[in-house]
């Protein structure tokens, strides 16, 4: 903390009465002050470092969290900018089917909806005038089944299955004696039981459901239960609810009684008349059942989502690359660059706070170097291998510019290795080994491969032959080998499907590199700027120490001189009143 420079009042004392000079003519307090002003020019050297130090501070804190924003801003081009894709549809009023899409899908694709998939659901049985007759209650309050205990302690016993075969009794005491008890005791189905081993929640929601006033009698509080999920399930189409209460009390709402063996409900009320249905369709010709509406495993990086069946044509999707939302998050990554280098500029000019500061001119270097250079592992040969080649310039005053059109062709030219010039890439000549991460230490280059033994969801063993050369013999577990730490492979995860021999070919597009570069920059306590900005608070408290013992030196000096000049000016006053006295006695 700066300490300002101070002086003590040397022109009175304590009655606040001034006597300086009275028996010299001398003003002592100047004497005083100039000579303090002379002796505290290390004080004030001090104070100018901790300020300037303080400046730095607030201008490293600053840099930091644009360079977080720049690193956000490529983190969204790489995940989503650079892999979106449109979606054209044959049907204007999308009444059968839409879709999304991401990544590498591109294509036309054919659909003719046959039927959508729909959640099994218990309902009330109406009769002719729409009336419940079970499953219902005149008031929300009513029983649902009859206690004649005297102190209301009966309960009544059910079981409750799901379109997966789950069977789960419970027990609905006489104090949850009312049609939202008995659905709330349904629903905590959905969570399993903890004292009972392999217990499973089940996929059954309960809905109480007011309908209003009806004809006169007619019970308007209906209780229905559906499957949370559409489909068919794995176990039949169906969910039941049984009453397992021998004797009495017993329900008054129509729940059958039904009785379980092993683990399989018999008997109860049933789905059955509106069982849980698998969505069923055409895609590009070939029959194709799945148990949810929004089918993402039948085309890579597409969803279809399935709206409505009995469809007499088709409709016909068509994907494209999205050159227009990529280019966008491209341009917020100029943006965010373009800020830094400017904030940068400012503070580095003469007079300001990063002025001759090697450190921050080091930490834009490396930023600048890795988002403007080559991609690392990418051919030198290849259309697309640098950010300038689509479309990125530099300025004269250091900042970017985006050539959008030149950007669009490519991306809708080649929008794979367009996104590979930003993002981390792995090609490789074996299907049964690919990709799934490389970390900032990971080398880029071939790596050779020659996975030796492989077991689904056990062990497996291989060599890695890093760029350089070095084979690493490695091993692994649940289809992932991991590479050791301290060499070329550091970092790197292959997922692995089987065994054989062939090369994956790493790349580090610039956007990831200037990720890895600003994570290096800007980690916790470790990372460069937090390690500046550890070692400026160390210099300013100890030169907050400096400045203390300066001011508290300065005022022992004042002191001291004050109390000198004082004895002066006493001992001049007592040799004028004996100079006076001796001129009295002449």
């Amino acid at each position: 903390m700066t300490s300002a420079l101070s002086f003590q009042n040397s022109n009175t004392n304590s009655s606040g009465i001034s006597f300086q000079g009275v028996s010299s003519g001398i003003q002592t307090s100047q004497l005083v002050q100039a000579e303090i002003s002379q002796a505290s020019l290390p004080l004030q050297q001090l104070q100018a470092q901790q300020t300037a130090n303080n400046s730095r501070s607030t201008a490293l804190t600053s840099l930091e969290g644009l360079m977080t924003s720049l690193s956000s801003s490529i983190n969204t081009l790489n995940s989503s900018g650079l892999t979106a894709r449109s979606v054209a549809s044959s049907d204007a009023t999308n009444t059968y089917v839409t879709a999304t899409a991401s990544g590498g899908a591109s294509g036309s694709y054919t659909l003719q909806v046959q039927n959508t998939a729909t959640a099994a659901e218990i309902a009330p049985t109406l009769d002719t005038s729409g009336d419940p007759t079970n499953l219902s209650t005149l008031t929300a309050s009513s029983p649902v089944f009859t206690d004649n205990s005297p102190d209301q302690s009966g309960s009544v016993t059910f079981a409750l299955s799901d379109t997966n075969g789950n069977v789960r009794q419970f027990t609905l005491p006489g104090g949850n004696n009312n049609i939202n008890g008995l659905a709330n005791a349904i629903n905590a189905l959905q969570t399993a039981d903890p004292g009972i081993p392999g217990s499973k929640g089940l996929n059954v929601q309960a809905t109480v459901v007011n309908t209003g006033n009806k004809t006169k009698g007619a019970n308007p509080y209906e209780l229905i239960l559906t499957s949370t999920s559409t489909g068919s399930g794995t176990a039949g189409n169906n969910i039941s609810i049984a009453e397992l209460t021998s004797g009495t009390p017993t329900n008054t709402i129509g729940i059958a009684a039904g009785t379980i063996s092993g683990s399989t409900l018999t008997g109860g009320t049933t789905s059955a008349a509106q069982p849980g249905v698998d969505a069923k369709f055409t895609l590009d010709g070939v029959q194709l059942t799945r148990s949810s509406n929004s089918v993402s495993d039948a085309v890579n990086g597409v969803t279809f989502n399935l709206l409505q069946g009995d469809q007499a044509g088709t409709t016909t999707l068509t994907v494209t690359p999205d050159a227009s939302t990529a280019s966008i998050d491209l341009q917020a990554v100029v943006s965010s660059y373009n800020t830094l280098i400017q904030t940068y500029g400012t503070d580095s000019a003469q007079g300001g706070a990063l002025a001759g500061d090697f450190t921050s001119r080091s930490l834009i270097d490396q930023i600048t170097q890795a988002l403007t250079g080559p991609a690392a592992g990418l051919s030198s040969s290849s259309v697309y291998n640098s950010a300038a080649s689509l479309g990125l310039s530099t300025n004269k005053d250091g900042t970017l510019s985006l050539d959008t059109t030149k950007f669009q062709n490519a991306f809708t030219a080649d929008p794979t290795a367009a996104k590979n010039v930003f993002t981390t890439s792995g090609i490789s000549t074996n299907a049964s080994v690919s990709l799934a991460v490389a970390g900032p230490s990971t080398a880029t280059g071939n790596f050779g491969f020659d996975i030796t033994s492989y077991t689904s969801g056990g062990s497996l063993a291989g060599t890695i032959t890093a760029p350089d050369g070095t084979k690493y013999d490695l091993t692994g577990s649940n289809g992932i080998l991991v590479g050791s730490s301290g060499t070329p492979l550091a970092g790197l995860y292959l997922s692995v499907t089987g065994t054989g021999t062939g090369t994956l070919t790493l790349s580090k597009g610039v956007g990831q590199a200037a990720v890895d570069t600003i994570t290096n920059l800007t980690a916790g306590t470790t990372g460069t700027i937090a390690k500046v900005l550890t070692n400026i608070t160390n210099q300013n408290t100890d030169l907050a120490t400096q400045i203390t013992n300066q001011q508290a030196m300065l005022n022992r000096m004042q002191t001291s001189l004050e109390n000198k000049y004082s004895a002066m000016e006493s001992l001049l006053s007592q040799l004028q009143a004996a100079g006076q006295s001796l001129n009295s006695l002449g």
